[in-house]
């Protein structure tokens, strides 16, 4: 079987070390790790803050990693998230999860705060909690660099950001992957955990090997056969990068105006592969390595960084904070990827408080800084962040450290959702990608990206991806009318994204494409010998999301964190005009009132109340 049946439980308080039997009824019952690891986190919720002692950190490897599925890489972590307070899970690739699998774990639970610094070793099977005061102070990289050295193995670390409690602060996993949005490296921060480090030898031995061996190959054969690999191993998700500024992602000042033709053709794919990228990297065992090593050169100073997404550091530092050159955008990258801070929302809020500043409604007096479009600027403030000082105390702290040091009034300024930052546009695009970011139970960032990010798809080719994805007939066509249903799809596409969570399956294009329901469920049979529908998995992802909003319904959340700001009532000027929000196939003009009656047939297809809470 592709899972150990073994989870362990350390509290780092007392150092003591409890490995535990996971009851092979969950493995039935949620088919994916993601509804068994909400199955602990509903054991561990506790009402108090998320950086004290109380709080807990679960690491969850999926059903399908250690095994030869390409794409097959990713780790849940679970956490209450300091930013806002919500149980939304965090998904990250690299070899994490392949590692504690090789340990002898599917689920790594943390808990209580260490009296100081430490790293949790897990090695074949035998944990331990070591000394970190050498490493603590030191960035990520350096953190990694010397974890690595000292016992191979994979390394999640964090930096400053984390050890200051900083709210916006994430994990590095391998000095490259994200994992953590919403603040799991203060939670690490707060219990003196600088690091994990994960390594063993254990085989993943699949339930029925012949006939997943026979799966495997074919969909491997499917990955390389499709010309989506070549372009993603070239240059990533920078293939999207020109019709993302040409319908209006790349916009800034709160939203409002895309950024010009100059500033896309700097940080685009031809500087980016010019002047920027060494070479690809990518997760384990990927055959599209979409991510990157990057080389910059700014006067007689060179950095080399990696970069998940290069298209994140043109996004973050190009667009929205408008630094000079692709080169100096690298440069603040590798500063926020070393201290460990949420680049994407970092850039979000300091767009904010650049445009406030342009417009006159904010002062350098009460900022303590010139908050200018510029890399000397914005690498003032990633320090402050990082040490959770001056500005950069309540920067730390998202949006609501805005309102809480400016006032309320910026409320009526505001995009942010759940105090997070919102990546796609309901007026570029209705679907899944941005109805998504009023229901993403971590909060705004990004509902799943599918074949309706961009508007062009018919209504022929949307019910057919449907179908691959596991909707019920029923579901697709209450999607469709006079109206689509934006609510309804992302339904779909949900329960789509847990499933392959579920699994530890990258939802990239380069492999997703090459995955349909039918296909995730014979995996997944003949890897666990667990016999499953594409109906059981589906089911199985539903729950696990009903599980984490129960949660965040106790945390006090409900239907009014999930109304839109009013800003995307607003137009939004592109290059060939303003848009404003209409349905995916542009027939009808979007009202507040349609969103309120979209989100209340959304949950009542989930089965919950009026209020958003099961």
């Amino acid at each position: 079987m592709t899972y150990t049946g073994v989870g362990v439980e350390i509290d780092v308080s007392t150092g003591e070390v409890q490995e535990f039997e996971i009851p092979e009824k969950l493995y039935y019952d949620y088919r994916g790790i993601i509804g068994i690891a909400y199955h602990y986190a509903e054991k561990l919720h506790f009402e108090g803050d998320p950086l004290s002692s109380e709080n807990f950190a679960i690491f969850a490897a999926g059903i399908l990693t250690n095994t030869r599925i390409p794409g097959a890489t990713k780790v849940v972590a679970i956490s209450k998230n300091p930013v806002n307070r919500t149980f939304g899970p965090a998904i990250g690739g690299g070899a994490f999860a392949r590692d504690m699998k090789r340990a002898g774990f599917d689920l790594i639970i943390l808990n209580g705060a260490a009296e100081k610094p430490c790293y949790i070793l897990v090695e074949d099977g035998r944990v331990t909690v070591e000394d970190a005061m050498n490493l603590w102070g030191k960035d990520i990289v350096e953190t990694t660099d010397y974890l690595k050295e000292k016992h191979g193995g994979s390394v999640l670390a964090i930096g400053k950001a984390g050890e200051n409690r900083v709210p916006i602060s994430l994990t590095l996993i391998d000095a490259i992957h994200h994992l953590g949005k919403g603040g799991l490296g203060a939670v690490l921060g707060s219990k003196n955990i600088k690091a994990i480090v994960v390594k063993g030898k254990r085989a993943s031995e699949p339930a029925n090997p012949q006939e997943f061996g026979k799966l495997v190959k074919e969909f491997r054969d499917r990955v390389k056969a499709d010309p989506v690999t070549k372009r993603y191993a070239d240059i990533g998700i920078m293939a999207a990068w020109d019709a993302w500024a040409r319908e209006g992602y790349l916009a800034f000042k709160k939203k409002t105006v895309v950024v010009s033709r100059e500033v896309v053709e700097e940080f685009g794919v031809r500087n980016y592969k010019g002047r920027i990228k060494k070479q690809s990297t990518g997760c384990s065992g990927c055959l599209s390595p979409c991510k990157s090593i990057l080389e910059a050169r700014l006067g007689d100073e060179t950095i080399e960084t990696k970069a998940s997404l290069y298209l994140g550091v043109a996004y973050e530092f190009g667009v929205k904070c408008g630094v000079e050159s692709a080169e100096m955008a690298v440069k603040c990258h590798d500063i926020a990827n070393r201290h460990g801070i949420d680049a994407m929302l970092f850039a979000e809020l300091y767009d904010f408080v650049a445009t406030l500043y342009e417009e006159g409604k904010v002062f350098e007096d009460e900022l303590g800084f010139e908050p200018s479009r510029s890399g000397e600027a914005v690498i003032k403030v990633l320090e402050m962040v990082a040490e959770g000082r001056d500005f950069g105390e309540y920067m730390g702290r998202g949006f609501e450290g805005l309102v809480e040091k400016f006032g309320e009034w910026v409320r009526k300024e505001s995009h942010f959702i759940k105090n997070l930052e919102p990546l796609f546009d309901p007026r570029v695009s209705f679907a899944s990608e941005s109805f998504g970011l009023f229901t993403n139970p971590r909060g705004a960032q990004e509902g799943p990206v599918t074949i309706t990010v961009l508007p062009g798809r018919d209504e022929e080719g949307i019910r057919r991806y449907m179908k691959r994805i596991g909707a019920s007939d029923e579901l697709i066509n209450a999607t469709f009318g006079e109206v689509f249903n934006a609510a309804l799809y992302t339904i779909a596409v949900e329960n789509w994204l847990w499933v392959l969570n579920g699994m530890g399956l990258c939802r990239r294009e380069s492999i997703a494409k090459s995955l349909d329901i039918e296909t995730v469920a014979s995996m997944f049979s003949h890897a666990t010998g667990i016999e499953s529908s594409p109906e059981e998995l589906v089911a199985a992802a539903d729950k696990a999301l009903t599980m984490v909003r129960k949660l965040n319904c106790r945390e006090g959340y409900s239907r009014k964190d999930d109304t839109p700001p009013s800003r995307f009532f607003e137009p939004l000027k592109t290059w060939e005009g303003y848009k404003i929000w209409r349905d995916y196939f542009g027939r009808v003009e979007i009202t507040p009132d349609m969103v309120e009656k979209m989100l209340s047939d959304y949950y009542a297809w989930r089965g919950w109340k009026e209020n958003g809470c099961p």
